[in-house]
């Protein structure tokens, strides 16, 4: 099982403080990064994040999830550090590729979203970027990528690429993204 990050003091308010589950110890390192079927979930305080996403509560098989859309899941997909973190991770992935940035917004929806962007979506993401290289400053830049615990040790330009990490985390709040049938 992972133990992926969790909201603080989670696990500590719904138990009785005895045990070796009293308190909600967080994996590190490879053992972060697995799927999340894997994850460690006690009945009592289960991941908020996968119940905001409509996970089974674990007392019967579902073999199909519900498909809900609520202000909670895009507060999750825009603040939990995994979401913040994988968009980080794929934003300095594209940006050591040696291709144009209208490339790299393709790719990134490609992968994200599982279809080719039409060009009024491409050009909506470059719109975006662009407002958003110009008006991120260097210090906002470091904040949004010191979220999480993975490395990136390609050396990047900070606003190009929290800039990237926000077009990205764009695209995995959109509906589509969301709510994929």
């Amino acid at each position: 099982s992972v133990k992926p990050y969790q909201p603080k003091d989670v696990w500590e308010n719904s138990t009785s403080g005895r045990g070796s589950l009293a308190t909600y110890r967080q994996d590190h390192g490879d053992k972060l990064y697995r799927r999340g079927m894997y994850t460690f979930i006690k009945l009592t305080a289960p991941p908020p994040s996968m119940m905001i996403f409509d996970a089974s509560n674990r007392d019967q098989c579902e073999v199909k999830r519900l498909q809900t859309n609520t202000p909670l899941q895009a507060l999750v997909m825009m603040n939990d550090p995994q979401i913040l973190e994988a968009s980080k991770v794929l934003a300095a992935t594209l940006l050591q590729e040696q291709s144009t940035l209208s490339a790299k917004l393709e790719k990134a929806f490609r992968l994200i979203v599982c279809r080719k962007p039409k060009p009024t979506e491409l050009n909506a993401l470059q719109q975006y970027y662009d407002e958003q290289i110009k008006s991120l400053d260097p210090e906002m830049a470091k904040a949004f990528l010191s979220v999480g615990e993975y490395k990136i040790v390609a050396p990047l330009d900070v606003k190009e690429h929290a800039t990237m990490m926000k077009v990205i985390n764009l695209i995995y709040n959109l509906e589509e993204t969301i709510v994929k049938s």
